[in-house]
């Protein structure tokens, strides 16, 4: 390595050091791991490790080594021991079941069944949305806060996001009405933009791979069977509407995809004269979608009747 090297080098590791040195300062012996089961994944040290080094291996990113030490109760960065075993937080990807919620899985893996809309955020997807069953979610591994001294939910943030606009976060997922912290109180502040990567965590178990594959394989055959059963319905072919439709469990459909699905198969069993399927139908569809709406312009009297019967809404 040249001179040039090892110096450049050298300065990331002290800029490193400090910065997680200023952390520290903030966090000292008052930040602490909230556990719960499989959020953490065991590593043995080999040599040539570091703390930075396993930051980069496990998580893209040196300057995360900080949680790998709160994880491990190291106050200081410190030199790695062969064979020692360290625990290294990790978020967890979760696969949704049928009838699960953001609420449900909130209250599983977040403590309170409250942070439902912030799972929801922390996972791009809108809070009233409902979950498909087989989709992926990535659930943030928690840390424990207890404040020594009078502290501000900003300078908390500051020192676990390095940005002291999540403050206002802080308050909402810890159900506060103030801006700080008495000497002693605890706050949880959840990780969820440090994430471990794929390669370096457990494979999904049988039963949740098998229920990503079956989302998969049911918006496929929507996709696949939409266009035939919108022809079908247009040509009047309602009993080759039903045998497409009936095919796709729309539980494992997007929202917006399954009361598509869900409207158009409730259509035929009106024009079949089979009310009480359609109003079943529909009302698995306000289930997923309750402010899904059908229009005057678009549905029959016939129609529209069924579906308010079924407890949707109708747009004049």
């Amino acid at each position: 390595m040249s001179g040039a090297r090892r110096t450049a080098r050298a300065t990331r590791l002290v800029g490193l050091v400090v910065a997680v040195a200023a952390a520290l300062a903030v966090l000292g012996a008052r930040a602490t791991p909230a556990r719960a089961d499989g959020d953490t994944i065991s590593h043995k040290v080999k040599k040539g490790d570091s703390l930075e080094l396993l930051a980069a291996e496990y998580y893209g990113d040196r300057n995360q080594m900080i949680f790998i030490m709160v994880a491990n109760g190291m106050q200081h960065p410190r030199e790695l021991t062969p064979g020692e075993k360290l625990k290294i937080p990790v978020s967890r990807d979760v696969t949704a079941d049928v009838g699960d919620t953001f609420e449900t899985l909130a209250a599983a893996y977040l403590g309170d069944k409250r942070r439902g809309p912030f799972l929801a955020e922390f996972n791009g997807m809108a809070a009233d949305d409902t979950l498909a069953a087989g989709t992926v979610l990535s659930i943030p591994f928690h840390v424990t806060h207890t404040a020594a001294a009078v502290e501000s939910l900003n300078s908390i943030a500051a020192a676990y996001f390095g940005d002291s606009k999540n403050g206002p976060l802080l308050r909402r997922y810890n159900f506060l009405d103030r801006d700080s912290l008495q000497p002693g109180e605890t706050i949880v502040v959840p990780i969820h933009h440090v994430r471990v990567r794929s390669s370096k965590l457990p494979p999904p178990d049988a039963q949740a791979r098998a229920r990503a594959d079956k989302r998969r394989r049911m918006q496929e055959e929507a996709a696949d069977v939409l266009p035939a059963a919108r022809a079908a319905w247009r040509s009047g072919d309602y009993a080759a509407m039903k045998r497409d439709l009936i095919r796709v469990d729309t539980d494992f459909l997007d929202s917006a995809l399954a009361a598509e699905v869900g409207v158009l198969l409730g259509c035929a069993y009106v024009a079949a004269g089979d009310a009480d399927s359609a109003i079943a139908t529909f009302k698995k569809v306000i289930e997923r979608r309750p402010r899904h709406t059908l229009d005057a312009y678009t549905y029959s009297p016939k129609i529209r009747d069924i579906w308010t019967r079924a407890g949707g809404l109708v747009a004049n």
